[in-house]
């Protein structure tokens, strides 16, 4: 006897999840008497009925039951190999889909990183999105990004994913020009600060700036007075340029130079890591350049 085609079980599992054959065959773009021949057809293979059509709504036998999460699985295995093979003529195009956070772009080294990939003699197809860490993570592991660049802390991350240093730097206090501690030296300690209100990053589930700053603030004394939390570091200067609040963000925001924005450094560093992450298994070339060149930035130290 022929193997069932995915359309078989495709069918079994949309039925065992709506119980209604004029809705399940809608949803999967057939005929209803189309979507009847596939259940008849897989219920024949297996000798049993895998419906019970007894009540006005379809419900499963318990063979149907038995049947269902073998029949998920199989649909799913159908999926992953799809995206297997997608990514598998990615690599061979070298098309690489890298993820990153927001304040990434100031640092020197994600610039140089994102350069060397562009320019490549073989050529790269390079394409960047913008999202939070915790989404990166998920995407990387579920194969919809081949690299994520994201921020320590670091989130509890899947053990098929691993990550290398792109970038370490240290935390500063940005204070508006019009702060009466504006000119008091480049060095500021952070206990001096917590009567200040604070514009904090949005949290992440977890990981991200957004804990590194309620630590730092922790170890100095007091807990965060905060009244703003915005996605962005450049929007988070702007509000600082204001006078709305102080904020701790990564030192290369430096290089925006806003005029009505002060920087202190603390007297005891609080870093931050620019991290690289992919998938262990991913042998695709442009992937494994993009590590190889990370690695080389650590071991130039630039």
């Amino acid at each position: 006897m022929a193997s069932l085609e995915l359309r078989h079980w495709a069918a079994f599992v949309m039925l065992s999840e709506i119980r209604h054959f004029g809705l399940a065959a809608e949803r999967l773009g057939i005929s209803q008497p189309a979507l009847s021949q596939l259940v008849r057809t897989a219920e024949t293979h297996f000798g049993t009925r895998l419906f019970d059509r007894s009540r006005r709504r379809v419900g499963l036998t318990e063979a149907g039951q038995a049947l269902l999460p073998d029949a998920r699985a199989t649909l799913e295995q159908a999926r992953r190999a799809e995206r297997t093979g997608e990514l598998s003529g990615r690599g061979a195009n070298r098309v690489l889909t890298m993820g990153y956070v927001g304040s990434a772009p100031l640092n020197p080294r994600f610039l140089a990183l994102v350069r060397a990939l562009s320019s490549h003699a073989e050529g790269i197809t390079l394409s960047l999105d913008q999202s939070p860490v915790t989404d990166q993570v998920e995407a990387v592991t579920e194969r919809r990004l081949d690299l994520g660049v994201i921020r320590s802390p670091m989130p509890a991350i899947d053990p098929s994913l691993a990550s290398v240093n792109l970038a370490r730097e240290n935390m500063i206090l940005a204070l508006p020009a019009t702060h009466e501690l504006a000119r008091a030296g480049e060095v500021a300690r952070l206990a001096d600060f917590a009567a200040e209100v604070f514009i904090q990053y949005r949290p992440q589930t977890s990981g991200g700036l957004n804990l590194l700053v309620r630590r730092t603030c922790e170890m100095a004394g007091f807990a965060p007075r905060v009244v703003q939390t915005v996605p962005q570091i450049a929007t988070m200067l702007c509000l600082v340029g204001t006078g709305l609040g102080v904020a701790l963000v990564p030192s290369s925001a430096t290089r925006l130079a806003l005029p009505d924005v002060v920087y202190k450094h603390l007297p005891e560093p609080v870093g931050t890591d620019l991290n690289l992450i992919y998938r262990r298994s991913d042998t695709a070339p442009a992937v494994r350049l993009a590590v190889q060149i990370t690695r080389h930035f650590d071991k130039l130290n630039l």
